[in-house]
């Protein structure tokens, strides 16, 4: 995107099992003017990819399941879907990618051996129609149930039903052939299968004690960085550091069976999500690794079967009107234009205006207390006392938490306290620390934390960790 200096995206799903569903090219549109220039679509529409046709958007088409058996057998078959589902509709439809198959190991376990033959069958039809391989990638989009032993991260594997059998083939398959491999999750069910001892805030990426690796001694302050991690350690177990993340699909329902499915819930899981996908904090271990996001979904598949809960994922009404407000493009974030290289702007986390003096109250005594922040200057006598308002102090501690937690995934939210900015809040003597995204992540960090990292105000309740490892990151997919 135009400005934007950092490589990772956030892309949209797009599904049609919508009432009412608009038009295509009203769809179209509508990414358009969102900013959006990565979409995965969930099947290969001729009416949607014709109407994509000029806007540079780019494209995941989906081979699905039942089709997976012909093109795995057949090259013949593989030559015809690709001629009709991609070859038709290129260049002027930028298609990127082919996901084979959704979930097939854990929902589809009939296709399972096929899976690999069907995705080898594919490239090889991509060569012979003139190397559309460098171009458009082969790939398979998997549920985050294939992960086991997810916590701590640096000792997650996969699932051994399928991990020599399908897997390492795969794996060797998209390294090869400079693909990634690509991972769907849902947090909020995630997050359901331990809601009773882990923080509604550690799946938001709100301020949280977090959870600390044993094996790393990182602090892992949100559930997503966490399956990343988890995702590139089972990799690694396989021999393969060499083949990149995308999580193809993650989002926050906005209705539905759970109490914590709310426009609200969804909204900041989000905001905050877009935030740190864009700011490559996805990875603990691997500090500025870009992973790719695409956020579920454009509008909510109330067609869709399946036991979903009744949950409603969709950004837009089929009306086109939005559930809630999401820059899913980042161009709201700060930058600093005037650099000539998109480099971001010098940034600062201060009190949201508008906020309740009660709630900025109880989001200064944390970040003062179990956040860690430096509050001395907001001491009686300190640079920043003055004035002695619930705001001034607020945005002092929300900045100093933020500016030392940021390398380590802080987030500048406090329950929707706080928010970022580019003019320096420092006044007279009192001066507010600052940093920038592109110093956020020093290209050369370490993967050890600093001694307060380890400390008990970074971790969970003694024994809490061992309850994790066995429950609270049993993970559940879309």
């Amino acid at each position: 995107m135009d400005g934007w200096s950092l490589g990772a995206f956030v892309g949209v799903s797009f599904g049609t099992a919508v009432s009412n569903l608009p038009r295509p090219e009203h769809v179209c549109d509508l990414l358009t003017s969102m900013g959006v220039d990565h979409v995965r679509l969930y099947d290969a529409s001729s009416d949607t990819l014709a109407a994509f046709a000029g806007s540079g958007i780019r494209v995941l088409v989906a081979l699905p399941n039942n089709a997976i058996h012909s093109v795995a057998a057949s090259p013949a078959a593989a030559a015809a879907w690709l001629k009709n589902n991609v070859l038709a509709f290129l260049p002027n439809t930028n298609i990127t990618g082919i996901v084979v198959g959704d979930a097939v190991l854990t929902g589809y376990p009939i296709a399972a051996p096929l899976l690999v033959p069907a995705m080898r069958s594919l490239h090889r039809a991509l060569v012979h129609a003139g190397r559309l391989d460098r171009s458009i990638k082969i790939t398979s989009a998997h549920s985050s149930t294939i992960l086991m032993g997810a916590f701590p991260p640096s000792r997650a594997f996969f699932n051994l039903s399928f991990a020599d059998a399908v897997l390492a083939p795969m794996l060797d398959f998209l390294a090869a052939t400079d693909s990634y491999f690509l991972l769907d999750l849902d947090p909020l069910a995630i997050y359901e299968q331990s809601a009773s001892i882990t923080p509604i805030e550690y799946a938001l990426f709100q301020p949280n004690r977090g959870a600390i690796d044993a094996t790393t001694q990182l602090n892992y302050t949100n559930l997503f960085d966490a399956i990343v991690d988890a995702a590139l350690s089972a990799m690694a177990a396989m021999n393969h550091t060499d083949v990149p993340l995308v999580i193809g699909a993650a989002g926050w329902p906005w209705k539905g069976e759970s109490p914590d499915a709310t426009i609200e819930k969804a909204e900041i899981f989000n905001t905050n999500l877009v935030e740190h996908v864009l700011t490559n904090r996805a990875s603990p271990m691997r500090p500025g690794l870009e992973v790719d996001t695409y956020i579920h979904e454009l509008y909510s598949e109330d067609r869709k079967s399946g036991g979903d809960g009744g949950r409603l994922w969709g950004l837009f009404h089929a009306n086109q009107t939005p559930v809630y407000k999401l820059d899913v493009s980042g161009v709201t974030m700060l930058r600093d234009s005037s650099t000539g290289n998109g480099s971001i702007a010098k940034t600062w986390c201060v009190a949201r205006s508008g906020a309740s003096d009660a709630d900025l109250e109880s989001a200064l005594n944390w970040a003062c207390g179990i956040g860690n922040a430096d509050c001395s200057a907001i001491q009686q006598g300190g640079a920043c006392y003055s004035p002695d308002s619930v705001a001034s102090h607020a945005s002092y501690a929300f900045n100093s938490y933020f500016q030392r937690n940021v390398q380590g995934n802080g987030t500048c939210d406090f329950n929707g306290c706080a928010t970022l900015t580019s003019t320096d809040p420092s006044y007279n003597s009192c001066i507010y620390s600052s940093g920038s995204v592109n110093s956020i992540i020093p290209q050369n960090s370490t993967a050890t934390p600093s001694s307060s990292s380890s400390s008990s105000l970074n971790s969970f309740p003694a024994g809490l960790e061992r309850v994790i490892l066995l429950t609270a990151f049993a993970l559940v997919g879309f």
